[in-house]
């Protein structure tokens, strides 16, 4: 496989007036960002990020127009970097992808070495995008938990919109690892679901405690947020002392009300989860980590969902999106791409 010599298909986000189109257009090689590795992409995903750029609801979007998508994997086809052969599967998250550079919505890509790893080969391209932005944020946060000194023996972990994409790969690390997980959602019908992936319980969030006092009940060693205000301030007033929370997103709301009382009386931290600026060492090792001991044990019902890229369109001109339960994966070379594993 060469680089192509004909036009291709890509998705554009392009801002016009005060909103965002998205727009699929046919575009040669050269006009691609540069970068000294080409890729054939077989697989990218639909991120909460990826929605908020494509609808022009969060100020996501660097430039006026890109190609969108925050993660692909596929093949390399065209290198100057002896690390990434020709042939060779790789993948690539956040980055500055689908914000500041082109994304995964195209046939084609060209990044450079530090914004991509090589795919262990026990896992396929499918895989790395089943897991994609989603299982990465959840790793950087196990990681992040991990390194606070935070073990399954320090007591249970609460997770945050656990039924999304980060949050159901969040649980089923922890209770992988052996972690008594508190899963919290407001969505019961994924109830059945959370229990199936390890947690020990799950909670409806929009019935957690709304008195205002300073602190609760100390009931939590670790958390990971996914939403903001207000399961945040709770999650942070019922911590137990010295525990750690993983802050990975804003579901809800940007904001935090709380007080200095959980932080100076009990000692807990709070713990910022960037998974687009990530040191290149340490992105190699969390996906070395997830081909391994990490690997996700129920790939396949975490990422239940596949379009196929000429379907992106309509999926992103949709008014409302449903509350869904896992991951996305976006179909780029159907004939490339198997449906499963």
């Amino acid at each position: 496989m060469s680089i192509p010599l004909e036009p291709f298909w890509v998705l554009r986000f392009c801002e016009e007036g005060a909103g965002v189109v998205v727009r699929r257009e046919r575009i040669p090689w050269e006009a691609l960002d540069p970068g000294s590795i080409g890729i054939r992409i077989h697989y990218s995903g639909i991120n909460y990020k990826d929605l908020l750029a494509a609808t022009g609801r969060g100020q996501i979007l660097r430039r006026n127009r890109l190609v969108g998508g925050i993660d692909l994997a596929g093949e390399v086809i065209d290198s100057r970097d002896p690390a990434f052969p020709i042939g060779s599967h790789v993948a690539a998250v956040g980055g500055g992808l689908g914000e500041t550079r082109d994304g995964g919505y195209a046939e084609y890509a060209r990044l450079d070495p530090e914004q991509l790893v090589r795919l262990d080969p026990q896992l396929s391209p499918l895989e790395a995008m089943q897991i994609g932005t989603a299982g990465f944020t959840a790793a950087l946060a196990y990681q992040a938990i991990r390194e606070a000194g935070i073990g399954p023996g320090a007591g249970p972990v609460v997770v945050s919109g656990a039924n999304g994409g980060v949050g159901c790969f969040a649980v089923d690390l922890l209770a992988g690892q052996g972690y008594p997980v508190t899963a919290l959602t407001r969505q019961s019908a994924w109830r059945r679901d959370l229990l199936a992936l390890g947690a020990r319980e799950v909670l409806d969030s929009g019935k957690i405690d709304p008195s205002p006092r300073p602190l609760l009940r100390g009931q939590w060693a670790a958390g990971i947020d996914n939403l903001g205000d207000p399961v945040l301030s709770w999650m942070i007033r019922s911590a137990k002392p010295q525990a750690a929370i993983a802050v990975i997103g804003m579901a809800a709301s940007a904001r935090l009300e709380t007080s200095v009382f959980p932080f100076i009386l009990r000692g807990v931290r709070l713990l910022g989860i960037n998974s687009t600026q990530v040191e290149p060492t340490l992105r190699k090792t969390l996906w070395r980590h997830l081909a391994g001991d990490w690997r996700p044990r129920a790939l396949a019902q975490m990422a239940p969902r596949q379009l196929a890229f000429d379907e992106l369109p309509a999926f992103f001109a949709a008014p409302v999106q449903p509350s869904r339960f896992g991951r996305t994966v976006v179909r780029i070379h159907p004939e490339l791409c198997p449906t499963t594993v």
